[in-house]
């Protein structure tokens, strides 16, 4: 099957899965697309690259779902801004941890 069908094929599901109360996990999607009656044949990665661009596609802790609503977006959006934030938290440590006179390293590699 071509890009655009498993594309169309996605956007279908998520049509059904719409807003985070119907959210479903990827394995839900995965098993859908590979079912006979859709005729994928895809794994996982190839799954999630197919929907990495795809506007309006939410995640929570309980699946994948199209938003529509505002909250759906805050929830999606949550999803997104948390890992960033503890990865930055993180690297502000790791900078301030730096022993005297390597401090310099730090400030060149960016």
């Amino acid at each position: 099957m071509s890009d655009a069908q498993l594309a169309t094929d996605i956007r279908s599901w998520l049509a059904d899965h719409a807003g985070r109360a119907k959210a479903q996990p990827r394995a839900v999607l995965l098993a859908y697309l590979n079912a006979p009656l859709q005729g994928h044949s895809i794994d996982d990665r190839a799954m999630r690259k197919a929907y990495a661009d795809m506007d309006r596609l939410g995640s929570c802790s309980r699946g994948i779902f199209l938003i529509v609503d505002a909250e759906d977006r805050r929830i999606a959006q949550g999803q997104l801004i948390a890992p960033a934030a503890s990865m930055f938290k993180r690297e502000k440590r790791i900078e301030k941890s730096a022993p005297c006179g390597q401090i310099s390293l730090f400030e060149e590699a960016r």
